[in-house]
């Protein structure tokens, strides 16, 4: 994608509001659409292709076609975990499965991307990196309904304990910023449970249609105010091209 967000208090203010937005807007296609678990995902992968489309050609780059990428790729993963029960495939074999396969997707994005740009404020996003964010969406739906049904925390209280271990991993890194592969997709992943718990709580007390609602607008307006209204926040630049220079004053400096 040619513009990112930098990774600050902003992103993970965003991703959190994703991640539960996303746990509605899942069970909102599937439920509420009639589209059923797998007969939306191609309609979302459409989606999701155009949005990559449009960050291409349109003229004007904006962090605000990752976003919705990312909400795109978060509904999805709702449907994929919630296919999981349909089929009746239990914890014991659905989580460690996606978990397994989640902890090989980090280890190639790691292996084929440095774990910051050129920038050194933002993630490389390649195709391995939408690989890692579907699992963690789909890892991070199986557990939340794991530790809210399963150890029988409920919903809410699962957003609470989940959430407050988010926390502590942001804490880990300096402002908020955690880099690293590593704990950049562990974070992911915790705040994908603790959104599915959270969406689904809201969904369970305000009705599914108006949680939906509600968590769209905590997404999209802070995502346009933060990113919508202002210049690019993180532009992401070809790692291969060397850096030019100017000679100015008699001194060889970066280009700005």
């Amino acid at each position: 994608m040619r513009s990112l967000p930098r990774i600050d208090s902003r992103y993970w203010f965003c991703l959190c509001a994703a991640s539960v937005f996303g746990t509605n807007t899942g069970d909102f296609v599937g439920d509420e659409l009639h589209l059923g678990h797998l007969s939306g995902l191609p309609w979302l992968a459409g989606l999701f292709a155009l949005i990559l489309l449009l960050d291409r050609i349109v003229r004007r780059p904006t962090p605000l076609w990752f976003w919705f990428a990312i909400i795109t790729v978060r509904t999805a993963a709702t449907n994929v975990g919630d296919m999981f029960h349909d089929w009746h495939i239990d914890f014991v074999v659905s989580i460690p499965v996606i978990l397994a396969l989640f902890v090989c997707a980090v280890w190639v994005y790691r292996q084929f991307s440095d774990a910051v740009t050129t920038l050194g404020d933002t993630v490389r996003v390649t195709p391995s990196y939408w690989v890692c964010m579907m699992l963690a969406g789909v890892l991070g739906t199986l557990a939340g309904d794991f530790v809210s049904f399963r150890l029988h925390l409920t919903p809410p209280g699962a957003a609470v304990v989940v959430g407050a271990l988010v926390t502590m991993m942001l804490s880990i890194g300096r402002r908020g910023e955690i880099l690293a592969p590593a704990l950049y997709w562990t974070t992911v992943a915790l705040i994908r449970t603790a959104g599915t718990a959270a969406g689904d709580a809201l969904a369970h007390a305000l009705s599914l249609p108006w949680s939906t609602l509600l968590t769209g607008l905590a997404f999209l307006v802070p995502v346009i105010a933060f990113y919508g209204t202002s210049r690019l926040t993180g532009r992401l630049k070809a790692p291969t091209l060397p850096i030019q220079s100017k000679q100015r004053d008699g001194r060889s400096l970066p280009d700005e």
